[in-house]
């Protein structure tokens, strides 16, 4: 055996492991707590070995366990006991050390149980191809199922059409109602902000009224473009307004303005 003075890194690292309790899912203590379990041997080589020993073959784990004089103590699980491995007594593993390489030759019985282990080890490893395969063959059938259905399925929706030719009519019309709710749905989902207020015509009126008597734009010379220009005065008919209708001069005792300004400035 190795030099009792130091803890093989080994068997530091599988007490570390077992003894750490947010690990529990893939290795932890056994019932007297001297003993630990590998729960599942195929979650612990892919997420505890690489973590740990840099590798994920299970085989090469139980190889070494015995190697430090692990024995398996139970035949229906993966639980692994030693004498100085106790849950509490680190000051012990420092008596766990490799076994001499001729003893592990003329063991025979060390022999056979490490072959049983490789065994076990290999069957596990089919167990779980063999729940994949399963899985597969079923996802397999479902989809088998569904195109053995499709014939059938055609088959009836053309007997149907032969004994109501509008029936085919009637289905895309529902179709397209559906569409057409389903659209309205979204649309009606879709925040769509309220029209802005048009002006009123007085107002537009007011407005003109106000930039023709204050604009330079609105005049030729001195007077309104629509006195002054030929196209307007020739060729457009002038209208009498009578502005007294409606109309109290007396109130501020000044008298109406003269056309335009008393139609679009004062008037309205």
């Amino acid at each position: 055996m190795e030099s009792n003075d130091i803890i093989a890194p080994f068997v530091l690292k599988t007490y570390q492991m077992v003894n750490d309790p947010s690990l529990d899912v893939y290795i932890r203590w056994g019932v007297a707590n001297n003993s630990f379990i590998v729960v599942e041997p195929l979650d612990f080589s892919q997420h505890m070995l690489p973590a740990y020993f840099k590798h994920n073959n299970f085989s090469s784990f139980v190889r070494q366990l015995n190697t430090y004089g692990f024995r398996k103590v139970d035949p229906d699980r993966w639980e692994f006991a030693n004498e100085w491995f106790l849950r509490g007594q680190t000051h012990l593993l420092k008596n766990i050390g490799r076994k001499k390489q001729s003893y592990i030759r003329n063991n025979s019985n060390f022999s056979q149980d490490d072959d049983e282990d490789e065994m076990a080890i290999e069957i596990t490893k089919l167990k779980h191809k063999q729940k994949t395969l399963e899985q597969e063959v079923i996802e397999m059938n479902k989809r088998l199922e569904a195109t053995e259905r499709r014939p059938e399925q055609m088959m009836a929706l053309l007997h149907k059409v032969a004994e109501d030719p509008d029936i085919l009519p009637r289905m895309m019309h529902e179709k397209n109602q559906r569409s057409k709710r389903l659209v309205d749905k979204k649309r009606q989902r879709v925040l769509i902000p309220p029209p802005s207020q048009s002006p009123s015509p007085s107002s537009t009126a007011n407005q003109f009224g106000e930039w023709a008597a204050s604009s330079p734009e609105g005049y030729y010379g001195n007077e309104p473009f629509w006195q002054s220009s030929p196209s307007l005065t020739s060729n457009t008919p002038r209208v009498n307004v009578d502005y007294s209708v409606g109309l109290s001069p007396e109130r501020d005792g000044r008298q109406p303005p003269g056309y335009p300004f008393s139609l679009l400035g004062g008037g309205f």
